[in-house]
């Protein structure tokens, strides 16, 4: 039994506040599935374009590295390169295994 300070209230640690319109409620209808495709896809774009940004801005910063040394900090350059090289693993790692299983959905039937 773990000691209690004098006073001190039991609350049910497991019991969820959920008075905040921040907090998920509780729907009473399914999502459309369409509009839950479309949210999907735009999340999958931005985060494909996100990857793009990251690997223009560490062509950029090579760039500027070789043509103008001076402008640039060699750490910069290294930073944007490794979270572009990170970056693109990732996505490709998410890719392949989006592509395997659905070889393994399609090989099912």
């Amino acid at each position: 039994m773990i000691p209690r300070p004098v006073g001190a209230q039991t609350t049910n640690p497991l019991a969820l506040n959920t008075g905040s319109d921040r907090h998920m409620q509780i729907a009473s209808t399914p999502p459309d599935p369409n509009k839950v495709v479309s949210n999907f896809s735009n999340a999958l774009t931005e985060a494909l374009g996100q990857v793009e940004q990251l690997d223009q801005r560490s062509n950029e910063l090579t760039r500027k590295s070789i043509y103008d040394p001076d402008s640039v900090e060699v750490h910069d350059v290294m930073i944007a390169a490794q979270k572009s090289r990170f970056a693109l693993t990732l996505t490709k790692t998410v890719a392949d295994g989006l592509v395997r299983t659905i070889r393994e959905l399609t090989a099912g039937r």
